[in-house]
């Protein structure tokens, strides 16, 4: 595994108060400048759709194709605390079972197995996957906070024949950081912290995203 020189260090003290980026797309164009330069047959995938915005202004700059992979949280039953993550497939990463049995680890993973299938046929209902096998990737998001949603995409590239996997990401949690360094090739990312928070308080705006604005920003980088 390589990690690049982007990878830096903790947040200096004096940003402590101010956000990093004005929103998605300035996030976007920093990630441009850091990402390695022999990327090759390349395409940028947005695991979240906010990856998918960020991931836009890499596809343009790289004269890449974007596509996206959406990644369901893997949930405790009646709890919004996520304990893991599902890909489209098979590709699963659990981060702690937090008490549940085999067979309630099951179910959970199953429902968010099916909604992300579910959402990802929605978002491809009029344009197919992009064919990934070969190219090097980019897989995007807005930040890295357990790490649980990128291992997951990441080992969904890795089942689909991606020759290279590169993680890119304005923002992230040492912690999660550390999780998803061993599973890609390379990871790039801005600003790494100790405790990252809400990633909303690193963004200027960070409003939430639709399905169509998904589909929208797909067919403005074709």
């Amino acid at each position: 595994m390589t990690v690049g020189p982007e990878t830096r260090g903790f947040m200096p003290a004096h940003l402590a108060e101010s956000i990093l980026f004005d929103d998605r797309g300035e996030a976007g164009r920093a990630l441009v400048h850091a990402l390695p330069t022999n990327l090759s047959s390349a395409a940028v995938i947005g695991v979240t759709r906010g990856g998918v915005e960020i991931g836009a202004e890499l596809a343009t700059a790289l004269h890449a194709p974007l596509d996206v992979v959406l990644v369901s949280p893997i949930r405790r039953p009646a709890e919004l605390h996520a304990i893991g993550a599902a890909a489209p497939g098979e590709a699963v990463h659990v981060l702690e079972p937090h008490g549940l049995s085999a067979a309630q680890l099951v179910v959970a993973t199953a429902r968010a197995r099916r909604e992300a299938e579910q959402v990802d046929a929605r978002l491809h209902e009029h344009r197919p996957p992009l064919h990934v096998d070969g190219r090097d990737l980019v897989l995007v998001d807005e930040a890295i906070t357990t790490g649980a949603t990128m291992i997951a995409a990441t080992r969904w590239a890795r089942d689909r024949g991606a020759h290279r996997v590169v993680v890119a990401v304005p923002v992230a949690a040492s912690a999660g950081l550390a999780l998803v360094r061993p599973v890609a090739d390379e990871v790039v990312c801005l600003y790494e912290f100790d405790f990252l928070g809400s990633r909303a308080v690193w963004f200027g705006e960070l409003p939430p995203l639709a399905d169509e604005d998904v589909r929208r920003l797909l067919e403005e980088t074709r």
